[in-house]
């Protein structure tokens, strides 16, 4: 079996705090991702969790501008997915991400991915 191996140029931004347990946050990503028709994928690296945008500018884009991203839409679609998130912390959390977006943007990858590392929330 063939493998292949690169090196990786990790920057960290500004991070958020999550304001949400990691789960419901990892679910909150991948429904962003869907929404804006990108892949997304996740992996443990110890005791952090990553979850890979394909396309950050996209998502970013979505975050910044579009009306749609806001707590009752994502409470909904989430608790569809079997994932129930308080509304309130939903609320902040978006509100903090979208704040967030124009640092953020320098954090996508030259291949146009975005990743997020989930640390001890």
């Amino acid at each position: 079996m063939s493998r292949s191996f690169r090196p990786v140029k990790e920057i960290r931004n500004l991070h958020s705090s999550c304001f949400v347990e990691p789960e419901e946050l990892i679910a909150l990503l991948h429904d962003l991702a869907a929404r804006v028709g990108t892949a997304s994928d996740e992996h443990e690296y110890g005791d952090n969790k990553a979850v890979w945008l394909e396309d950050g500018n996209k998502v970013l884009d979505y975050v910044e501008a579009d009306e749609r991203f806001d707590a009752a839409s994502f409470k909904d679609s989430m608790e569809e997915q079997g994932t129930a998130v308080n509304k309130n912390d939903l609320t902040t959390l978006i509100e903090n991400m979208r704040s967030l977006v124009k640092q953020w943007r320098s954090s996508i990858g030259e291949r146009g991915e975005l990743v997020f590392y989930i640390d001890a929330c």
